[in-house]
């Protein structure tokens, strides 16, 4: 039990700083009203989802681009801003905001808990979704890493 309840807060955790990382990089707008808790699970599916698919065009860029850093950082940008305006497309979709997506959590963090304990397949996808996000995330910055030119030593 104590196992479950700590994979739980951890994955959580995970998706709370996946959604912190989704408000930061967006624009924020006005929420017309809380989504359900089911909503909000779907919605860290699909932003999750979108963001796997996001790494996975970077990661493509990073390998492309990999001797060339100026050029590679203007493809970036274009794709940040594309990937933004999808972000924001999926929030309209479900009537909500990056903000109010950040917020939720924690203020029906219990209610999420209890709906992912009744529907296992769900926090399954969540989890499995996580480590992908993780994985990808932590690859892109290793290849984006390699990609800046060296830093002279010091004198």
């Amino acid at each position: 039990m104590k196992a479950m309840s700590r994979l739980s807060r951890s994955s959580m955790m995970t998706v709370l700083v996946f959604g912190v990382f989704l408000a930061l990089t967006a624009n924020p707008q006005v929420a017309s009203a809380e989504i359900s808790v089911d909503s909000y699970c779907q919605l860290t599916i699909q932003s999750m989802q979108q963001e796997i698919s996001n790494f996975q065009q970077l990661i493509a860029l990073a390998n492309q681009y990999k001797d060339d850093p100026e050029t590679l950082e203007r493809h970036i940008e274009i794709k940040r801003l594309q990937f933004d305006q999808a972000k924001n497309t999926l929030y309209s979709s479900f009537d909500t905001t990056d903000n109010e997506y950040v917020t939720y959590m924690g203020r029906n963090g219990h209610a999420v808990d209890a709906y992912l304990v009744v529907n296992p397949d769900i926090k399954e996808q969540i989890d499995g979704l996580s480590v992908q996000v993780n994985s990808l995330m932590e690859e892109y910055e290793s290849l984006k890493g390699s990609s800046e030119p060296p830093v002279p030593p010091l004198p």
